[in-house]
């Protein structure tokens, strides 16, 4: 994780969450729960004496964000310019079938690192070994 924390500053992370969240939504601006809910984790963790953050956890995840938000644009560009240059409903299906192969090929990619309850905790590290599978029964 991010950074150790107990009970107490669990229940303070998701007070703060809940009232940035709230007051935001109340005012009418967009904001990122996933970026509220970590500043609150790291705020209550930090508030506890002796806590000890994981740096390169926290630089890894500032980095992605800033690597998500032009991502998602560009991909929403190329999809919009692809599906509106063909026209049509043959547009819109070549842009589902091509989404649809990389999700295909995401979670295909996804599963030889599995991440499961006994690693999700781990530090992350590139040049590890993949994970042994594991299997997972279908819910019906």
């Amino acid at each position: 994780g991010l950074v150790e924390i107990s009970s107490p500053q669990g229940m303070a992370a998701e007070a703060s969450s809940a009232a940035v969240i709230l007051t935001s939504s109340h005012l009418g601006f967009a904001l990122s729960t996933t970026h509220v809910a970590t500043g609150s984790i790291l705020g209550s963790g930090l508030g506890r004496r002796g806590a000890e953050v994981r740096w390169g956890v926290a630089a890894r995840m500032v980095l992605a964000w800033f690597i998500t938000l032009p991502a998602a644009g560009l991909v929403g560009a190329a999809c919009f310019f692809v599906g509106n240059g063909i026209g049509g409903y043959p547009g819109v299906a070549l842009v589902f079938g091509v989404l649809v192969a990389l999700t295909i090929w995401m979670i295909r990619h996804s599963r030889k690192t599995a991440v499961h309850a006994g690693n999700v905790n781990e530090d992350w590290d590139a040049d590890a070994t993949p994970a042994a599978s594991v299997p997972v029964a279908a819910k019906v």
